[in-house]
């Protein structure tokens, strides 16, 4: 499903609880907040470096 129109803040099952997470804020969601700590993306500054690596192992060609 895909909302066009509307508040995240009025969306119950949204990825933007990962955002909240990501920035430390206080977060709700209707999702187990322990799992969704540890489902949440590394965020280290080097994801989309690990993210291309990913890419590259699936299309057979050299990482960097």
């Amino acid at each position: 499903m895909v909302f066009t129109t509307g508040s995240a803040e009025e969306i119950r099952f949204s990825s933007t609880a990962f955002v909240g997470l990501a920035l430390g804020k206080e977060t709700y969601s209707d999702f187990d907040m322990d799992e969704l700590r540890r489902l949440m993306p590394v965020q280290n500054g080097s994801a989309a470096f690990s993210i291309a690596n990913v890419c590259r192992r699936l299309l057979d060609v050299a990482p960097l």
